[in-house]
């Protein structure tokens, strides 16, 4: 039996390079990502690079006597793990931006341009008497065009993409170093990848992925997240001897190619060279993703690199996979960051080692994944860590080796048994209620049919794009499920079970997928929340930072909604009913909006035909919400349409105090409890309500009305308080929009106020 490679044994990371000497020669250099220096090492010395020192991200090197631009060539051609190679044109010391601009100018760029080129200035600087970047890049290309300006006036332009020459300036202490870029773009960008896919991984950092992971040709290769399909692609491509750079170099449109010195009988023979080498590729590529767009990109970019034929490529979840042999390496990029926006990492993590150990004994697998504590719940303990980077995060790329199974444990029977349909032969588990998983999302799938099928239709004919699909409708699955415009929102409502922390984030996250399934969601507009009964606590919670916006429409208005945020998207679904009674009463009146939340109340105010509203909150967050939501919807005469920061009791008493014009229609939404460093004190509706109103009752003309709700359900309005200053009428019951089964998710009332005596 054939035994799987084990993991290359991986160095240490290297050090940065020390700061340059002035009168040390600048050598050729090629950057990388941190985490694959010695990758490219290795691959700098198969071409013939010589003398190499290894740094941080950076590797100096030099070239046989007589072969320096075979060597220069070969490393823009050949190598998989640079992202840079860089030439060397002079270094001097420079004190002064005036100095620099000097020191630039010697170098004859007569030799590189003409005055109908293009040109590119990039710039690094450390410890420096220049700040920034940027200005630094402009001192160069000041010195550079300058020199090549003709009589006439022409010169060379900039062009940050595609320039005739590419130009890099590293300014360390008084030492600078000009540079051309020999690639004349990132060498990522091999040439073959076709359509957009979100959060796509770098081809160099797939590249030395399956260096570090030691995978060679003829080894079968999976990838279960392939996305746009980088590490089977290039894979393939290694297998079938195409050079990273070969694609670029049939066009010869940039880097050294366009060069004015450039040696073409050399460049020519080495392409040549390349070409020879193609061959078909030994062993399988497979890889599958959710995403029928990422698959279709995949596809595209297989076939534009020139493997497509060889690559199987598939719509499928990941735990529908099976290996189709006995050995290879599973090598995927599974969501996480921004590709996951759910706080299910660590359930997604158990779920793969869970697939590994069930359907993939014997082989390898090495799982980039984000470097959090989700990280360890694979359940499986790597033989190594390797810190990478993808982008700005940072990761460790996991190896591991999956032993084979002798037999099928229970885990393994249900599955199969999955797989046949033999639902009934599953057997019962205590950590899903009694049930099991699979009985309850079939019992879930099929609720959300039933409802979704009514509710689509419903909202269509209300003009409604954001509406409550589930609401608890099964006890033992807690969950409130609200769809915006495509995209899924759901709410987990905490309550007792018996399952461990990761086997409840495990059955979290096959429940909302299970509901992306049912509702044509894709996975990555899906967002879970956490809601648990805590007091005191602001209203301004942020959960995360992702800024997934949304515009929804409702009543032929627009409202901006953050589903990723906040414990809240921004827009209360079950107070549709009561913004349209408000919108109905608002013609010709003064309206105010205390807690203003994001201002959705004094939008359909304004609709209405209000003289004028004014929103109060303490957030600032909220209030630039609300200003957004109004100018949306062409409300954007500040005067007319105030926004106010204050608590809500101090506005109406600062305002009653100075007796200023009294308001016709009042919106009291209030929050159950707040507290908030910005308020001495505390918010609690059920002991403030009564002092509120009637300072409402203050600032409010004869006959006003004032709409007011809370979410308290032990809540108990004092009428013997709020009876002498209002005719009271509660419209709960009015105000339940369609798609709300839970008729105790508010209460509300009418308030008319009792004209003075």
């Amino acid at each position: 039996m054939t035994t799987a490679p084990v993991f290359p044994e991986i160095r240490e990371p290297p050090r940065p390079l020390p700061a340059p000497l002035s009168d040390a020669p600048p050598r050729l250099t090629a950057r990388s990502l941190e985490g694959l220096e010695w990758v490219l090492a290795r691959e700098l010395t198969s071409i013939g690079a010589t003398d190499l020192v290894v740094g941080r991200r950076t590797i100096e090197f030099s070239a046989a006597a007589g072969r320096e631009k075979e060597t220069l060539y070969r490393a823009v051609l050949e190598s998989r793990t640079a992202i840079r190679v860089l030439e060397p044109l002079g270094r001097f010391t420079a004190a002064s931006p005036e100095s620099l601009y000097a020191a630039v100018q010697e170098i004859d760029w007569r030799e590189q341009l003409r005055a109908d080129d293009t040109l590119r200035v990039d710039a690094a600087i450390h410890d420096t008497f220049l700040t920034h970047s940027l200005y630094a890049a402009q001192v160069v290309k000041d010195a550079i065009v300058d020199q090549l300006r003709t009589p006439g006036g022409r010169r060379p332009s900039v062009n940050l993409r595609g320039a005739t020459l590419r130009v890099a300036l590293h300014l360390v202490g008084d030492v600078a170093t000009v540079y051309r870029d020999a690639a004349g773009r990132s060498l990522h960008q091999r040439g073959w990848r076709v359509g957009e896919v979100d959060a796509p991984l770098s081809e160099v950092l797939a590249a030395g992925i399956l260096a570090i992971a030691g995978w060679q040709p003829g080894e079968p290769l999976l990838d279960p997240f392939c996305g746009s399909g980088t590490l089977v692609i290039e894979a393939a491509t290694i297998a079938a001897g195409i050079a990273p750079g070969l694609l670029r170099a049939r066009r010869s449109g940039h880097g050294f190619f366009r060069f004015r010195d450039c040696d073409r009988e050399l460049a020519g023979r080495l392409v040549a060279e390349l070409e020879s080498r193609v061959r078909e590729p030994a062993g399988s590529f497979a890889a599958s993703d959710l995403d029928p767009q990422a698959v279709e990109a995949a596809r595209a970019s297989a076939e534009a690199a020139g493997v497509g034929r060889f690559l199987t490529i598939e719509k499928s979840h990941f735990e529908d996979v099976r290996p189709q042999s006995a050995h290879g390496l599973v090598v995927t990029n599974p969501p996480y960051g921004e590709r996951l926006p759910l706080p299910r990492a660590a359930a997604l993590m158990r779920r793969i080692g869970d697939w590994l150990v069930q359907h993939c004994g014997g082989w390898r697998a090495a799982i980039l994944a984000a470097d959090t504590p989700a990280a360890k719940q694979l359940g499986l303990r790597p033989s190594c860590r390797v810190p990478l980077s993808n982008g700005p995060i940072a990761c460790k790329l996991l190896e591991v080796e999956i032993r084979e199974r002798k037999g099928k444990g229970a885990s393994h029977q249900i599955w199969e048994s999955q797989e046949k349909g033999d639902a009934a032969e599953l057997p019962k588990s205590p950590r899903f209620g009694g049930r099991h998983l699979f009985d309850q999302i079939g019992d879930f799938r099929r609720r959300l049919a039933k409802r979704q099928k009514h509710l689509a239709k419903w909202a269509r004919r209300q003009g409604i794009e954001a509406y409550r699909v589930y609401d608890r409708d099964i006890p033992e699955i807690p969950l409130a499920i609200d769809l915006y415009a495509g995209w899924l929102h759901a709410a987990e409502y905490e309550r007792p079970h018996a399952r461990t922390e990761i086997e409840h984030d495990v059955w979290l996250d096959r429940i909302v997928e299970a509901a992306a399934a049912e509702l044509g969601i894709p996975p990555n507009r899906t967002f879970l929340k956490k809601r648990s009964r805590t007091r005191g606590l602001s209203q301004v919670e942020k959960v995360a930072a992702q800024k997934a916006i949304v515009a929804v429409k409702e009543g032929g208005l627009v409202f901006e909604i953050n589903l990723s945020d906040y414990l809240d998207t921004g827009l209360f679904l079950d107070h549709r009913t009561t913004r349209s009674m408000v919108r109905a009463e608002a013609a010709g009146k003064r309206m105010l909006n205390l807690f203003c939340y994001t201002g959705s109340f004094s939008v359909y105010a304004a609709a209405g035909g209000a003289t004028e509203t004014t929103s109060v909150d303490l957030s600032n967050t909220y209030l630039d919400w609300t200003r957004t939501n109004l100018a949306a919807n062409g409300f954007k005469d500040a005067g007319r349409h105030r926004t106010v920061r204050d608590e809500a009791r101090a506005f109406l008493e600062h305002r009653g105090r100075r007796g200023e014009k009294p308001f016709d229609l009042v919106v009291v939404d209030a929050p159950t409890f707040s507290r908030s460093a910005k308020s001495e004190t505390p918010w609690d509706v059920q002991q403030d309500h009564a002092a509120l109103l009637a300072a409402v009752r203050q600032n409010l003309s004869d006959g006003g009305v004032v709409y007011f709700s809370t979410n308290f359900r032990r809540f108990k309005l004092d009428e013997a308080a709020v009876g002498g200053l209002f005719t009271v009428r509660e419209i709960s019951h009015r105000t339940i929009p369609e798609d709300f089964r839970n008729e105790r998710i508010h209460r509300a009332w009418r308030l008319v106020a009792v004209t003075a005596g």
